[in-house]
């Protein structure tokens, strides 16, 4: 009896995640609207992106140039529809999903959002359509507070093999991180929620991130730097000029 109602358990929570609508052939335009990144509040330029989105079939492209920032898409009714915008063509995304529950014409697209979207836009495209990402991101919130802490490979795995349950979120508690060699300076975090790395003595940090990569730019000397974290919280860094 306990078998079975844990597999009901698994069950219900997978129908609640995924979506079961019909594919229509019938699309849909909707205006992608991408917000002002950090860096260009900072710096007062403004940079470019890679723009990405799945229709059920494969995941698209598109350069955006500095100057634009509203892209309208016609996207296909019925499935669920994810888009990223990735600064520079590899920082990390903002982004949204269009669900067909989701009746508006114009998305604005949020680093949150980006964050988890970078995470599953590469999935199956058959399955990407299915998903009630509405839900999932709540299941998600209600977690972790920082989606980047959220353990990608257990989540990856369990919506590929149609097995998503509660026990597919995995937080990862962040590492502490540096400190390391830096010019005197303020360098701005790539996300808007982290705090600038204020550096005097030439050292900067430690400061407590999760696993991936992160970024921060000195305005003034135009060096961006670049740490990447691995799942065992050793890291390294480098620097590189920023050029947009």
């Amino acid at each position: 009896m306990k078998r079975i109602t844990v597999t009901l358990a698994v069950l219900a929570t997978l129908s609640l995640l995924l979506t079961s609508c019909p594919h229509f052939s019938a699309n849909r335009t909707v205006r992608i609207r991408i917000p002002q990144h950090p860096w260009e509040n900072v710096s007062g330029e403004k940079l470019w992106y890679t723009l990405r989105w799945t229709d059920g079939q494969r995941v698209n492209a598109l350069h955006v140039n500095k100057d634009e920032r509203i892209v309208d898409l016609d996207i296909p009714i019925g499935q669920t529809v994810f888009v990223a915008a990735y600064p520079l063509g590899e920082m990390s995304p903002f982004g949204a999903a269009i669900t067909p529950l989701d009746g508006s014409d114009e998305i604005v697209l949020t680093q949150d959002d980006g964050v988890l979207i970078d995470m599953l836009i590469d999935v199956d495209p058959v399955v990407i359509g299915m998903i009630n990402y509405g839900l999932l991101s709540e299941r998600i919130k209600k977690k972790v507070n920082d989606i980047r802490e959220l353990e990608d490979v257990s989540l990856l795995k369990d919506i590929q093999n149609g097995e998503l349950s509660e026990s597919s979120l995995k937080v990862l508690k962040p590492f502490v991180v540096g400190p390391f060699a830096l010019s005197n300076g303020i360098w701005e975090s790539e996300f808007l929620k982290d705090p600038s790395l204020v550096v005097s003595d030439e050292m900067g940090g430690p400061v407590n991130l999760p696993s991936g990569v992160f970024r921060y730019l000195n305005v003034e000397d135009r060096m961006v730097l670049v740490l990447i974290v691995d799942r065992d919280g050793n890291f390294y860094s480098y620097l590189k000029r920023f050029s947009c």
